[in-house]
């Protein structure tokens, strides 16, 4: 999981999953929109997937904090 320090707007980290599979992953409340595949070799079981979408939300308001934290809050 990475943020990158030039990245755009929204506010987004990337994840992968070596050779296997890359991805955005955005602060929304839609699950169904809250993942963008950058590339994917193998997809990701719906248990990773679960996974993620817990993770995000029960750590959105730490990550939203360290996005500001590197992007800054002028955009």
């Amino acid at each position: 999981m990475w943020f990158w320090s030039n990245d755009h707007d929204p506010p987004h980290f990337h994840i992968k999953r070596r050779g296997e599979w890359e991805a955005r992953v955005f602060f929304l409340d839609n699950r169904a929109e809250m993942i963008e595949f950058v590339w994917r070799r193998k997809a990701p079981s719906r248990k990773s997937i679960n996974q993620l979408y817990a993770l995000v939300e029960q750590h959105r308001t730490e990550l939203l904090m360290q996005w500001e934290k590197t992007h800054g809050s002028q955009r």
